[in-house]
């Protein structure tokens, strides 16, 4: 957590301060223009000013400048200067700043930078204008002139650097603040999940027991942590059936593993002693642990989506017919009658094999757990496109918490344990077919203690070969 921390720093400190040198960079740039424009207009206002002092009188140019007004363009003073000429390019005055040099002969619109002769960093401005005539009477062709004026820009540059500066210092100021309270304000706002990192950091299959505390947490972690509660409770559901899973496999291969030893320490101790029927005995005890491996690896695969499906035009009667006609002699036998009521015309799509061993395990499960001298009643709807098979059966000693287990593996009844023909992982296994037919599979027990399992799902389904 420490380096997220570090690495949050470093990026909001170079964000900020990208943001704030660009916003004092721009700041900076529009200050420097507005500077700029206003000083080239106090320029061009003198220059304006200076025009209303030249003339034209019989075709030359006359320049009446007074000493009042000449005082800041004297020898004495290098702030400001000035140059006219005709447009031949003849100099017909400058200032007695300049000292007998020459100013650039320009004119337009903008402003420009110039060093002038004597040294001096300043700005200039020019312009072309008509001076006005000395008789207004008398006509004459008009002239034209340039006037070039200029002055020293260290106000300008003074103010510049000092904005320059202000700006700097204050950037300066608060990136140091920002870099003094950027760490602090992130250890403070990721303690709570730093809390969470340090607690999920501890939990193991051990201890999934435990739940991420929801009260006291800002609003944007409190759903994290109902989520991670959330996937707690799933993992520990998860483990605690695979450990149970795990007891039931051990218990169910811990008695026929015993008949194996037992039969074979008999034999090998007394072998003219050994049972005609060791050996039929024997098959009988791989063939049940046999199916019980062939159902469980069946169920991973149905799980994982391993299961091949190959749809084709089914028809549920003939089918059901043909499932019940080997479980008559079973019911006969625990007065057991089944009636079926499955419309002749229903057909579906799907694989006739899942489908047959899912109506098998249906059956076989009603007869076997059926009250005796009951009836089993397999029944069939279909609407909208969708039908539903329903088996249903008188049971004993079966209550509402009892159904949801009826899917898991190796799930039993207590009374229903020593039956060695059943390993309870015929529903579970009917449920994985169902369900990688695109179909459900659910359970429910009514008021008169009647147990009703109905297989349901679309008339046209659509599995993938």
């Amino acid at each position: 957590m420490s380096t997220i921390r570090q690495r949050l720093t470093q990026r909001l400190l170079f964000g900020g301060a990208l943001l704030l040198l660009t916003g004092a960079g721009i700041a900076y740039l529009i200050a420097r223009t507005a500077l700029t424009r206003e000083f080239d207009n106090a320029l061009d206002t003198k220059a304006l000013a200076l025009t209303t002092l030249i003339e034209q009188d019989k075709g030359s140019l006359v320049v009446d400048f007074g000493d009042q007004f000449m005082h800041e363009f004297d020898s004495g003073n290098s702030t400001a200067f000035f140059e006219l000429w005709d447009m031949d390019g003849n100099a017909i005055a400058r200032s007695d700043s300049l000292r007998g040099e020459n100013l650039p002969q320009r004119y337009g619109p903008n402003g420009w930078d110039l060093t002038v002769p004597s040294g001096v960093k300043a700005r200039a401005m020019g312009m072309r204008f008509k001076p006005h005539p000395a008789d207004e009477k008398k006509a004459a062709a008009p002239l034209e002139a340039v006037l070039v004026v200029a002055a020293s820009r260290s106000d300008l540059d003074r103010a510049l650097a000092t904005l320059g500066a202000v700006l700097a210092g204050s950037s300066l100021l608060v990136l140091t603040l920002t870099a003094a309270g950027v760490p602090w304000l992130l250890r403070r706002e990721l303690a709570p999940l730093n809390r969470l990192a340090d607690q999920a950091q501890r939990i193991s299959a051990e201890s999934l027991g435990e739940r991420f505390p929801t009260d006291g947490l800002p609003a944007e972690l409190a759903p994290i942590s109902a989520r991670l509660n959330d996937l707690l409770q799933r993992l520990q559901t998860s483990f605690t059936r695979e450990r149970q899973f795990s007891d039931d496999l051990a218990h169910e291969f811990r008695t026929p593993i015993a008949e194996l030893r037992s039969l074979a320490e008999l034999s090998l101790k007394w072998p003219d002693a050994r049972a005609d029927d060791a050996d039929r005995n024997v098959l009988a005890i791989a063939q049940q642990m046999e199916a019980i491996i062939t159902r469980l690896l069946a169920i991973a695969r149905s799980n994982q989506g391993q299961t091949a499906v190959e749809p084709q035009r089914v028809a549920l009667a003939p089918l059901v017919a043909a499932v019940c006609q080997p479980l008559q002699a079973r019911a006969a036998s625990r007065q057991l009658a089944i009636q079926t009521d499955v419309s002749a015309s229903l057909e579906v799509q799907s694989d006739p094999v899942l489908l047959r061993s899912i109506v098998t395990n249906l059956l076989d499960n009603a007869v076997e757990y059926s009250r005796s001298g009951g009836s089993v009643r397999i029944q069939s709807q279909a609407q909208n496109g969708h039908f539903a098979l329903q088996v249903t059966n008188p049971v004993d000693q079966l209550n509402a918490e009892d159904v949801p287990h009826l899917f898991e593996r190796f799930w039993r009844k207590d009374s229903a344990r020593s039956a060695s023909e059943h390993s309870g992982l015929g529903l579970p296994l009917a449920r994985a077919f169902a369900t990688s037919l695109g179909c459900s599979l659910t359970a429910t027990l009514n008021g008169d203690e009647c147990l009703t399992m109905t297989l349901s799902g679309p008339t046209e389904a659509n599995v993938k070969p």
